[in-house]
């Protein structure tokens, strides 16, 4: 009989705690659609606000949409940027200049030759940033001369376009000659033995191998070796992912959220491999007193001296160098 009235008390506590849980979890539920709901709304009349900006200065728009704006192609990567903005011109054409909405971000689209050559040539002065977040602490690989802004760019730009003149570009052509001999010998090879080959890849592959011997100096022999660690990573760092989707998608939409939460912009793997790469790569040049006719000798130059060696001579021993291994 005892027994029977303890196994009724146990089963109506059983009962009790789970009415309990149950209110408990929907009094939760409620709070949380109540404060979803209340920031959706906030969100809302923000966003419809923001959206009034072009109509209020009568330049003329494109038609936004919630909470996207302009920008839902861009989002959903169904579109390249040629062909989103390609869509802009379109739709809005016959106007010397638009506004569009980069979701909260009112952006003004030139369409005129005249005021965009305005804009680049003569008051570039005030135009000069280009509206990239980038933090350039924890994501050095990232801080490239698209994403600078400011005097911080104008400085770099300076230093950098000293790399890119004729003499110098010359200096390297050597090893630009040396990678398009092995595509030829892989292409002889290949025909010789009448094998159909994948052109996209080996063109993927000799591009890499050039890539990696003009910027970064070394030889990695990708067209011999299609599962070469240079060209993994680099594939890594151009081919789509979800995870590098959601990193574009967050610094498109809040960048200073992710400055904040530390997230790069290209994966830490990514990031940690060409750093690794560009260290080891100066470490033994100036340990060892090598250099070479590459970029990163040019970049190793501009950080030793701040300043590069005049374009005749530059010409000279890249001429002198190129003439000796072709004769």
């Amino acid at each position: 009989m005892n027994e029977n009235r303890i196994l009724v008390v146990s089963c109506s506590l059983i009962v009790v705690g789970l009415r309990f849980c149950i209110m408990g979890t929907t009094y939760f539920l409620t709070i949380l659609f109540s404060i979803s709901s209340g920031l959706l709304g906030v969100l809302y009349l923000y966003l419809t606000y923001v959206y009034t900006y072009w109509k209020k200065r009568n330049v003329p728009f494109l038609e936004p949409m919630f909470p996207t704006g302009n920008a839902l192609d861009i989002i959903l990567s169904r579109k390249t940027i040629g062909e989103i903005y390609k869509d802009f011109y379109i739709k809005l054409s016959g106007n010397k200049f638009v506004g569009l909405y980069q979701i909260h971000r009112p952006l003004v689209l030139l369409m005129d030759p005249d005021l965009i050559k305005n804009f680049l040539v003569n008051d570039f002065e005030h135009f000069k940033d280009h509206g990239f977040a980038v933090d350039e602490d924890n994501d050095p690989l990232a801080a490239g001369l698209l994403r600078l802004n400011g005097d911080k760019w104008k400085t770099i730009r300076s230093k950098l376009s000293s790399t890119f003149t004729v003499g110098k570009l010359k200096a390297m052509f050597q090893h630009l000659v040396e990678c398009g001999q092995e595509l030829e010998k892989c292409f002889e090879e290949s025909a010789n033995r009448e094998h159909v080959i994948e052109l996209k890849g080996i063109l993927s592959r000799f591009t890499t191998d050039v890539i990696a011997s003009c910027a970064f100096g070394i030889q990695c022999n990708c067209l011999r070796n299609p599962e070469a660690e240079f060209l993994q990573w680099g594939r890594k760092l151009t081919d789509p992912s979800i995870s590098q989707n959601l990193r574009d998608i967050l610094y498109f939409m809040v960048p200073n959220l992710a400055i904040a939460l530390k997230i790069t912009i290209n994966p830490p793997g990514i990031n940690k491999f060409f750093m690794k790469v560009v260290e080891e790569t100066v470490g033994y040049r100036e340990r060892n007193n090598i250099t070479r006719n590459d970029f990163m000798q040019l970049l190793i130059q501009l950080k030793n001296q701040g300043h590069l060696d005049t374009d005749n001579q530059d010409n000279s021993k890249g001429q002198s160098e190129y003439r000796r291994k072709l004769y």
